[in-house]
């Protein structure tokens, strides 16, 4: 019996087995199992105690170091060693490199000769320096190291991989995640091929230090961000500020009227006077003080440890403690039954944390479990002042501006004595909408303050630097140095968290893989190797420099309309979602993320030309997972097939979505060829005729689409309910709500349903109005079939170039940005559905409309995994119960037209009849807990649009 492994090695002689349902199981053939599984490799009269103790170690390996470990020959034991069956990616090397780190380098013998597992390694040209070196390397655990060099070893010479191997990274700092060396061999190969040899390491070197710095800093967010609950007590801490808030106010009123039980009509009449604006302004600073003071604390406890930290944040704390009265604190921290344990106030923790640093005693696992569970609110209490304090600026910015000035005239010396400053005080222009007013006639800080002055002494209240240095506390613990202002959105006026912003295609630094791959990428596309770089950055930014690099990012492809039309499709079963690329910005950011060569020039050319069709996979959380080049099978019509797959770094997909993938692929329909018209016998005479001038989209289409959108009207951007999300003017609403990613934008739709600055039903009626989509509708027929790329303005970016210059017109840049975020809202609402929020079932208790409840209940019973679902219906029944009474399947009923709405909410409808069948329909038990479905049903019909 033959069988062909891994490398094209034939087994001959021996058998193979893998470990089945029932035991242990003989292959016959390599056709019997995946290409690539890893097999025990034995002999043919082994006993069956044998086979399964191979088996044993076998599993044992490949849950070590994968799959791809088998592929080294491992001794297993009794004759046998591990193998892979032939079909798997890369080379000798990743085997080698994944079964060493699996067995350790004490067990290296189980691997064969160590000669021949260094050839593997580094190639033939390998000595015994370097092999020592690579021992040193794997004895001390500097597995990056070995990676990196091993993959090197195709460009570098023995010498200078002794170099690589004595490579030190910080513990904890993984700088090879992803990909195997081979595919990081590759990407060598390709960037170093015009390099010279003498520079290569320097090269190499440099962007070790460089991936070093950047995952450093990765890891010292993730260690702070760690120092944080994990759980979202954000919406708990703003109804306890509220209540505390409804609290005061109510003991005003009772006050300055002098009556314990004022009426309706009293309140009303009751008029707030300067104390109150006075004591408002007063608190605010107070909280924005403490909770710098908790965020600095916890970021120097993330940093140092938790003894060291709590030393170096000794003076802050107490400067913090001092500005709020001790019987406030007390006050802010007693509990109120219904509400979070959260202190209403952070000054009652850091009272806590001084007292308990002050009090002497042992820093023991009772002082930590005291200390951090304290600190771990800091955020919070953080995001809550921040908008607290814009509130109270809306509301008394150009209603009590003298009283604004009055206050903001105070100094804060005694606080920075303490805490010193973050921001340069003499780079501080404060923030015009609100310093404005706040210091009159004054210049703002940087003006004032002369380099001789002690800052302290110049800056007051009304600078708002506090302010400031609470958001760039809030961004160091997001692992920045400071915020990014954000000027023209309104407040908060700065990101605590901003993007980063790179052009497609510029090499990141999250691990050498994505470095690597990433200045391939630029060499294929026509990118040149600077003379003599001296650095990793001056070497891809003459690699970016070329003419090439900038073609290569515009061009649209030629997507069949076939495809097009699934753009944004959910893959039945696999769990994914369908993006056709457009153009070549596109593929580039695909490109630079996945650290493949789908924007090389062969892909391009063939999507710009329709030859191919380029497509990315993304899961749940919007992650691209996969890549695919889909070709058209011949003819034409007969359908489509998939060319080429692969996950990141080109590694093999997951087996189940790759097989859904194709299946699905297979049935899509092809595209219908034109028929061919005959030439006559006999051809005319030719004319000279001029050269038809390329459609000119802006030009033709741009006045008739911008008089239609801006006919549709954009109210809703301009009313409460988009304001209400984005918690700002209505003028800066979309402007904000653009900038947010999904997770933010559904907290945001949270809060403002839980506040009830919105509700559900009005939100979900303003998201309804598309004025672009009602614009296109309305657009000429003969403009729509001649601009056929015109639809794309209603899925989400990047647009193609000519797009982009459409958008920009005035009366369709406010329309596409209104369905934009329309969209994103629905999609939010939908996710927080799935998640069985609070806020939604709290919402449907109230009032609602039947197309809201209808496509909210069919995104929950396609997939809403972390929720508690009740059945509707039973499973295979058609017939919805309540009044009206209706079908599932009814064409023209509410749920049928529910299925587009449900998309929008992120639902995988392709599997809503898969789900009846099964289950039957579902929604959360938290929405039937007024009444059953019967009483929600109806209450979708008592609210009418």
């Amino acid at each position: 019996m033959k069988i062909r492994l891994y490398g094209g090695v034939v087994a001959s002689g021996r058998h193979a087995w893998i470990a089945g349902p029932s035991g242990p199981v003989r292959l016959l053939d390599e056709s019997d199992a995946r290409p690539g599984t890893a097999v025990a490799l034995g002999p043919e009269n082994a006993s069956g105690d044998d086979v399964a103790h191979a088996l044993r170690e076998l599993s044992l390996l490949v849950t070590d170091g994968g799959a791809v470990a088998a592929g080294a020959g491992v001794d297993l034991g009794a004759g046998f060693r591990s193998a892979r069956l032939d079909g798997a990616r890369g080379d000798q090397r990743d085997a080698v490199l994944a079964a060493l780190r699996a067995v350790g380098p004490r067990n290296a013998h189980r691997l064969g000769e160590r000669a021949g597992m260094l050839v593997a390694l580094f190639g033939p040209a390998v000595t015994k320096r370097v092999g020592a070196a690579a021992a040193r390397a794997a004895e001390d655990g500097r597995w990056a190291a070995l990676h990196l060099a091993s993959a090197a070893s195709d460009v570098l010479g023995p010498e200078q991989l002794e170099q690589v191997l004595a490579l030190r990274a910080p513990e904890d700092v993984d700088l090879t995640p992803g990909g195997p060396p081979s595919v990081l061999a590759r990407y060598f190969r390709q960037v170093f091929e015009d390099v010279p040899a003498p520079r290569r390491l320097v090269l190499v070197l440099d962007l070790w230090a460089r991936v070093v710095e950047r995952r450093t800093g990765l890891a010292r967010r993730e260690a702070r961000l760690a120092t944080q609950s994990r759980r979202d007590r954000l919406a708990d801490l703003r109804r306890r500020r509220r209540h505390d808030d409804d609290e005061r106010i109510l003991l005003r009123v009772r006050t300055d009227l002098e009556t314990q039980k004022p009426s309706l009509a009293d309140a009303a009449r009751w008029i707030p006077d300067e104390f109150y604006w006075r004591e408002r302004l007063d608190r605010v600073l107070q909280d924005a003080l403490g909770a710098t003071a908790l965020l600095r604390t916890a970021l120097a406890v993330a940093d140092h440890g938790l003894e060291d930290g709590l030393e170096r944040s000794a003076p802050i704390l107490r400067a913090a403690v001092v500005t709020v009265p001790d019987w406030a604190a007390a006050a802010a921290a007693r509990p109120v039954p219904g509400l979070t344990g959260l202190p209403v106030r952070p000054a009652a923790y850091v009272r806590d944390i001084v007292r308990k640093v002050a009090g002497g005693r042992p820093k023991d696992a009772k002082f930590t479990g005291y200390i951090k569970p304290r600190l771990a609110c800091a955020r919070d209490f953080a995001l809550v002042v921040i908008e607290d304090i814009g509130l109270l600026m809306n509301e008394m910015v150009g209603a009590h501006d003298d009283l604004l000035r009055l206050w903001g005239g105070a100094r804060l010396t005694g606080w920075r004595e303490s805490a010193g400053y973050g921001r340069p005080p003499a780079e501080w222009m404060g923030i015009p909408q609100w310093t404005g007013p706040m210091l009159g006639h004054e210049e703002p800080l940087q003006s004032r303050l002369t380099p001789a002055q002690d800052p302290a002494t110049v800056e007051s209240r009304g600078d708002l630097l506090w302010y400031a240095d609470l958001i760039d506390a809030l961004a160091r613990l997001y692992g920045h140095e400071l915020a990014q202002p954000t000027p023209g959105t309104g407040e908060p006026w700065f990101d605590h968290d901003p993007p980063p912003e790179t052009e497609p295609l510029t090499p990141r630094l999250d691990s050498i893989m994505v470095a690597v791959s990433g200045a391939a990428q630029l060499v294929a596309l026509g990118g040149v190797p600077p003379r003599a770089p001296r650095t990793w950055a001056a070497f891809t930014a003459g690699l970016m420099s070329a003419t090439a690099i900038t073609e290569a990012l515009t061009g649209d492809f030629a997507v069949p309309a076939a495809l097009a039309a699934l753009n944004g499709t959910a893959v039945p079963g696999a769990g994914v979602r369908l993006k056709i690329a457009r153009s070549a910005r596109d593929v580039a950011e695909w490109a630079d993320y996945m650290g493949n060569c789908i924007a090389g020039p062969a892909y391009v050319e063939d999507a710009r030309k329709g030859r191919t069709a380029l497509a990315g996979l993304y899961d749940a959380d919007g992650l691209l997972v996969v890549n695919a080049e889909l070709s058209p099978l011949r003819p034409a019509s007969r359908g489509w097939r998939v060319a080429e797959i692969a996950a990141r770094f080109n590694d093999t997909p997951d087996a189940t979505l790759e097989q859904r993938f194709r299946d699905w692929v297979g049935t899509l329909p092809g595209d219908v060829e034109e028929e061919t018209v005959q030439a006559p016998e006999e051809l005319p005479p030719l004319r000279t005729a001029r050269r038809r001038a390329a459609p000119r989209l802006v030009e033709e289409v741009g006045p008739a689409l911008s008089e239609l959108a801006a006919g549709a009207g954009t109210g809703p951007a301009r009313s409460g309910p988009f304001a209400a999300v984005a918690a700002t003017s209505p003028d800066a609403a979309l402007a904000r709500l653009r900038r947010l990613g999904g997770a933010q934008l559904a907290g945001a739709v949270r809060r403002a349903l839980d506040e009830g600055a919105t509700g559900l039903v009005p939100l979900w009626t303003s998201t309804g109005h598309r004025p672009l989509a009602a614009a296109l509708d309305a657009l000429d027929p003969a403009l729509r079939d001649r601009f056929d790329r015109l639809p794309l303005l209603l899925g989400e970016p990047p647009l193609p170039k000519t797009l982009r210059r459409l958008v920009k017109l005035p009366a369709v840049a406010d329309a596409y940005s209104l369905d934009l975020v329309a969209r994103r809202i629905r999609r939010a609402i939908g996710r927080l559905a799935v998640q069985d929020d609070p806020v939604i079932a709290r919402a449907l208790a109230k009032p609602t409309t039947e197309p809201l409840l209808c496509a909210l209940a069919v995104a929950t019973t396609c997939g809403a995994p972390e929720a508690d679902l009740a059945p509707v219906t039973r499973p295979r029944t058609i017939t919805v119960p309540g009044y009206p009474a209706t079908t599932l399947e009814d064409k023209e009923g509410c749920w049928q037209r529910a299925l587009p709405a449900a998309r929008e909410l992120g639902a995988d409808t392709a599997a809503f009849w898969d789900e009846i069948a099964e289950h039957g329909l579902r929604v959360p038990a938290s929405w039937l807990s007024h009444g059953g479905w019967t009483a929600l049903w109806s209450r979708a019909h008592t609210h009418h649009h």
